[in-house]
């Protein structure tokens, strides 16, 4: 999967529009982006990578970009 689709199954997940999520994009500025994005966020990680990861590490993230780089070593391109 790459970078471009990772951002497509996001938006998907968090049902927002297409194109929506955008490298450089605060967090704070997607709605969506709350506890059960976090969920969403988890999940889909684990189907596509198979990972785990600690809410908290999720919660951290300021950005669109902070979130690709959490899974940057699974994505290919």
């Amino acid at each position: 999967m790459t970078r471009d689709e990772f951002l497509r199954a996001l938006e998907v997940a968090l049902m927002v529009d297409a194109g929506r999520l955008q490298p450089g994009l605060a967090l704070a500025n997607v709605p969506e982006w709350d506890s059960l994005g976090v969920v969403e966020f988890q999940s889909l990680i684990d189907e596509s990578f198979g990972m785990e990861m600690q809410p908290e590490r999720i919660i951290s993230c300021n950005s669109v970009d902070d979130l690709v780089a959490l899974v940057a070593d699974k994505l290919s391109g």
